[in-house]
């Protein structure tokens, strides 16, 4: 009688720590809404910082719905003619010919309801390579820029 208690005890510990396990491993992934959703932002802004055209700032106005994004060439080869589009709103860039390396800052309206509201927008750059004079869309991937709305 004392081997059943035993492997019946053993067993339910068992299945206890593999839905902890399971759980965690949900939360991290973003699937549990609010627990993981660090994660997720953590990645995307990861992801925008190292990516080819890379943003590594972006501030959303909501009082004055306006946007303000850093755009930066992380290519080799210089790029002109750059136009910048994000959540649908083209904005105005200091300079549309970024060298490698280089950085310009882009504005534009964009809405965002409320201070604290989380946005994530879609981002469209599109830029001619200047050494082979070839044009391009660079969407990042379906990577999504995701924020909180600023006052």
């Amino acid at each position: 009688m004392n081997r059943k208690a035993q492997g019946a005890t053993e067993y339910l510990i068992i299945l206890a720590v593999v839905i902890i396990v399971a759980l965690i491993v949900v939360g991290v992934m973003g699937g549990i809404p609010g627990i993981g959703g660090g994660a997720r932002a953590r990645g995307t802004t990861s992801y925008w910082l190292t990516s080819d055209i890379a943003i590594p700032s972006v501030a959303v106005s909501a009082a004055k719905d306006k946007i303000n994004a850093t755009v930066s060439n992380n290519l080799r080869n210089s790029i002109s003619d750059v136009v910048v589009i994000i959540g649908g709103a083209t904005l105005h860039c200091g300079q549309t010919s970024l060298s490698a390396g280089q950085v310009t800052s882009c504005y534009g309206s964009l809405n965002c309801v409320n201070p604290g509201d989380a946005f994530s927008y879609d981002v469209a750059v599109t830029y001619t390579d200047t050494a082979t004079k070839a044009g391009y869309t660079f969407t990042g991937e379906g990577q999504k820029l995701e924020g909180k709305c600023a006052t």
